[in-house]
């Protein structure tokens, strides 16, 4: 039996859905562990990405970077200091190298903000809820997006990056994950948990959900630069971890603010 497309997107988010449930149940160190494990492939996915344009990352720098962030993560501590260490780390062998060019480095640091630093700024976060929550935006601004844009969708978003999307879907997509995330956090609250749900942090859940927004259309800018339709094949129907994960990257410092606000 062969599987359609939307059998395969299916099956596979019916997996990740488990997948993620069962990382939550184990806690914030799996959750930090399993960020560690996405940086990685998602460094892979880019590099290999990049190097269609004749770009390659440092590897060495972006694996010490990823180590030492999932490290101080793991320490519950700031991860200013893991950004410190990587900055002087990957600018030593930048000067010690003789084939770490200057325009290598500045995409290594790219991509070092990129995967690195803002997935673990989720991770940083020592609440389990808070960070369900970043996944609550990114999947019900994905989903509602589609849905109202290919319902309603008459006017171009950004039709050079990602001809598929609309006006209409973007703002679908951010109205539903504000009355969706709103919700989730009101349940929370009828158990126990206190979240002030207030102006502030509904202009928040709106950033978060227009910045995965973004997130999306910058990781499809990089594939039309480097010429690929997917990042990679791993998640049947989806593509690779930057296919699935895009608007998660750019939610996570939204969603970090949050914390500090809710």
């Amino acid at each position: 039996m062969i599987l359609t497309d939307l059998q395969k997107r299916v099956s596979t988010g019916i997996v990740g859905i488990a997948v993620l449930i069962l990382i939550f149940y184990l806690g914030l160190n799996a959750i930090k562990f399993s960020i560690f494990i996405v940086t990685i492939e998602a460094i892979r996915e880019l590099n290999n990405a990049l190097i269609n344009k004749g770009i390659k990352l440092y590897l060495p720098s972006l694996l010490f970077g990823a180590f030492i962030t999932f490290l101080f993560s793991i320490l519950d501590k700031n991860l200013t200091f893991a950004l410190v260490l990587y900055f002087i780390f990957n600018s030593s062998l930048y000067v010690i190298s003789r084939d770490y060019t200057l325009s290598n480095y500045s995409f290594t640091n790219m991509a070092y903000f990129y995967l690195v630093f803002f997935l673990n700024l989720l991770g940083s976060l020592d609440d389990i809820y808070i960070i369900i929550s970043a996944f609550v935006i990114a999947f019900s601004t994905d989903t509602f997006a589609y849905f109202v844009g290919s319902t309603f969708g008459k006017h171009k978003l950004i039709e050079r990056v990602s001809p598929n999307k609309s006006i209409e879907g973007a703002f679908g997509g951010t109205f539903f994950a504000i009355i969706l995330t709103s919700v989730y956090f009101i349940m929370l609250n009828k158990y126990n948990y206190i979240y002030d749900i207030n102006l502030l942090v509904i202009f928040i859940i709106m950033l978060a959900s227009i910045a995965g927004q973004f997130g999306d259309l910058f990781a499809s800018k990089i594939k039309r630069y480097t010429g690929i339709k997917d990042y990679a094949q791993i998640l049947p129907g989806h593509g690779g971890i930057l296919d699935r994960f895009d608007s998660l990257i750019f939610i996570s410092p939204l969603v970090f603010i949050l914390y500090h606000f809710i």
